[in-house]
């Protein structure tokens, strides 16, 4: 019986193994020693299943591979702010990245086509419940991307890094957006990279899209596509709204930002009197009423970057088509 109970005592402790324990012991008792090495193989058989199958039975919860290693996906993305931004006609809804600071300003990374048409402030909403006017800075109109600057959160927000190396293909890649008000990361795998445009002089096309195997929403647009470490791969400005998206790889953001530099140093040391004076020249919305903002149901014919005209509902599509990779 000192077997037996030595190795009854080696099962985990539950209601349910409590249970299986005092059946067992009953078991045992028996005196035949041919029996009782039977029953000591099936003690020892059991104890191994119990272990084995610890979540069943109560005692332990195994956690999944895939769960020890925590993706993007899992996670509601702090640095991830929805944009809207006024102008004559309406509003227009989008995405951004917060990826620094400049005094008491906070920088955040969107799309040109997001904020191209405002002539006032944006507004910018963060996860936490914090809220911001914005002013558009900087844009590079040709590869879509602007620099949007806020009042500095007054508490601590992690920035987004941007990545130092490409994407390579077939890698895990995740898009994350606002869509017109709901929160998505998606995920899917590096396509390709395409250039936009193939050089009139005969040098070599510039391939710095990136097209992601995952669609993206209208609103998601200058939304951040991420990598495996959280990093900044690209920013997304377009989607073909099945199956593939498309952005600016890091390469041509780092190059973007480094440009902004100028328009960073000239900057009033006070957001609030920046905003002022741009306020005065644009519409004037407060930023709660922005708050619960969905778009108009009127719908409205956009044209796209290749040149065909695609329905989309709101005032001014935030997610658009791409062009397909040029041939060479």
């Amino acid at each position: 019986m000192i077997l037996v109970t030595a190795a009854t005592d080696m099962i985990p402790k539950s209601k349910e193994t409590f249970r299986l324990v005092y059946y067992l012991r009953q078991f045992m008792s028996i005196s035949s020693p041919k029996l009782i090495l039977l029953k000591i193989m099936f003690v020892l058989f059991a104890t191994i299943f119990t272990v084995a199958h610890a979540e069943e039975f109560g005692v332990a919860r195994r956690v999944p591979v895939e769960q020890t290693h925590k993706q993007p996906s899992q996670q509601i993305l702090p640095y991830v702010v929805r944009i809207i931004a006024f102008d004559s006609s309406g509003q227009s809804f989008g995405t951004g990245s917060y990826i620094g600071t400049y005094g008491e300003y906070g920088v955040i990374l969107t799309n040109w086509h997001v904020v191209s048409l405002t002539s006032g402030l944006v507004h910018v909403h963060f996860p936490s419940g914090f809220s911001s006017f914005g002013a558009r800075i900087s844009g590079d109109e040709k590869w879509d991307l602007a620099l949007i600057v806020i009042s500095k959160p007054p508490q601590s927000v992690p920035m987004l890094t941007i990545a130092q190396t490409p994407a390579k293909k077939d890698e895990p890649l995740w898009i994350v957006g606002w869509g017109s008000g709901s929160y998505r990361i998606a995920g899917g795998h590096c396509v390709r990279y395409m250039a936009r445009e193939k050089p009139t002089d005969g040098s070599d096309p510039l391939f710095e899209i990136i097209e992601v195997s995952v669609s993206a929403r209208k609103g998601d647009s200058g939304g951040p596509i991420l990598n495996q470490k959280g990093e900044l791969a690209g920013v997304l400005f377009g989607s073909d709204m099945i199956r593939h998206t498309a952005g600016s790889y890091s390469g041509r953001v780092n190059q973007f930002l480094v440009k902004t530099q100028n328009e960073m140093a000239g900057l009033p040391e006070r957001p609030e009197s920046y905003f002022a004076l741009i306020e005065k020249d644009g519409p004037l919305h407060k930023l709660r009423d922005s708050r619960n903002a969905v778009p108009q149901t009127v719908e409205e014919q956009r044209t796209d970057f290749s040149g065909t005209s695609v329905p989309s509902f709101g005032i001014r599509s935030s997610s658009r088509r791409y062009a397909p990779p040029i041939e060479l």
